[in-house]
């Protein structure tokens, strides 16, 4: 099965708070952490079926305020 990917960055504290956002939005992508940076942030790998990226990027960009989070690649 396909999956399309983003990666983002966030700061460590924030990682159960983004956790719990995703997970009210039943399905929408899942995330692995890929480990800490050199500044101590949180680098993230979001897999969601292929054609919710646009749902997906609207999802982080309601989230960006509360959770810092950084779009890195996708």
């Amino acid at each position: 099965m396909r999956s399309d990917t983003l990666y983002l960055r966030l700061p460590r504290p924030q990682v159960a708070f983004f956790r719990f956002l995703l997970e009210a939005r039943e399905g929408l992508a899942m995330f692995t952490s890929l480990g800490a940076d050199a500044k101590g942030r949180e680098v993230l790998c979001l897999r969601f079926a292929p054609g919710a990226g646009a749902e997906v990027r609207r999802f982080l960009a309601d989230v960006q305020p509360d959770c810092g989070t950084e779009l890195l690649a996708g």
